[in-house]
């Protein structure tokens, strides 16, 4: 369970990914950067885990960073929150509190992708 704040968020918002398209200024490369983001999650996500085993804190900086900046970009609301939970608690070395977000990332990442797959299918 992740905290209430966090599950109270949308778990994406499309106006993020309208204003992401206004900034662009082509829907093509709009759309391209979202099946790239949802193809590379697995791969963050691979990274993430073997960071936490090794206990390595800068490589877990550098994937949190990856997904929480991605994440905002795409208006993954709930994704992204996690992301600064988890950035939060290793700045404060927490290891185990990182750990504790683990699950929680995880399956707020499928959720997350699969609700970018259904409004934006390849």
């Amino acid at each position: 369970m992740i905290d209430y704040a966090i599950e109270a968020l949308p778990l994406h918002s499309p106006q993020a990914l309208v204003n992401l398209e206004r900034e662009l200024e082509n829907p093509v490369a709009c759309h391209a950067f979202i099946q790239i983001s949802i193809g590379m999650w697995d791969q963050r996500y691979y990274r993430l885990t073997h960071a936490l085993d090794d206990r390595d804190e800068a490589q877990l900086m550098d994937v949190i960073l990856s997904i929480e900046s991605s994440c905002k970009m795409l208006g993954l609301q709930q994704l992204a929150a996690l992301a600064t939970l988890m950035k939060t608690r290793l700045t404060n070395h927490d290891l185990n509190g990182v750990q504790n977000l683990r699950e929680p990332l995880e399956h707020c990442g499928q959720l997350s992708m699969r609700a970018l797959r259904a409004a934006y299918p390849a």
